[in-house]
């Protein structure tokens, strides 16, 4: 019986890791391509950049959602400055100040990373998304187009949490009588 159990429970925690890991990818999700180009979030962060093999750019990754919120980590290993624009729920500047990179946009508000190995966490409230883009920087082709990274708009439903309460009970009910 423990070694049915035992299996149950690492499949559980498989199957919660995998789609946990679907959910919300660590590099967030490309939305759009205004660059003509591919986002390069994913390949900064893995150093594999086109014609930056191997070396250390500027990228953001996803920490952790919650209801309402989402919180992430913006990063800049390179020796130049990085400026991080961010939007909420795909809602950007219609106005202000003309974007030097991106024709016919303006610069949103940002993030600027300029010490070399700069890390900043920073938590964003929004309703189901905080895209950002890095557009303004050191290096024009470590540039990337909006990423999206999602926000949780819900918490677990009422019957998970009890089918999961009963779960502990039964676990903590067969430890007891195996015990005594």
């Amino acid at each position: 019986m423990f070694k049915l159990l035992s299996k149950i429970f690492i499949i559980c925690a498989v199957l919660l890791f995998a789609t946990s890991a679907l959910a919300a990818p660590i590099t967030g999700e490309e939305i759009n391509n205004s660059f003509n180009a591919p986002s390069t979030n994913a390949l900064n962060y893995a150093q594999q950049a086109p014609g930056h093999v191997g070396q250390v750019s500027p990228f953001v990754l996803f920490v952790s959602n919650a209801v309402g919120e989402v919180t992430l980590q913006f990063n800049n290993a390179f020796v130049g400055g990085a400026f991080f624009e961010y939007r909420y729920d795909g809602i950007g500047r219609t106005s202000g100040n003309p974007h030097p990179v991106v024709t016919g946009d303006f610069i949103n508000p940002g993030v600027w990373l300029d010490i070399p190995y700069q890390t900043l966490v920073r938590t964003f409230t929004a309703s189901n998304m905080v895209e950002v883009r890095l557009a303004l920087g050191g290096e024009r082709d470590w540039d990337f187009d909006w990423t999206a990274f999602k926000v949780a708009t819900s918490v677990p439903e009422p019957g998970t949490m009890l089918l999961l309460g009963f779960g502990l009970i039964g676990l903590a009910g067969f430890a007891i009588r195996r015990k005594g």
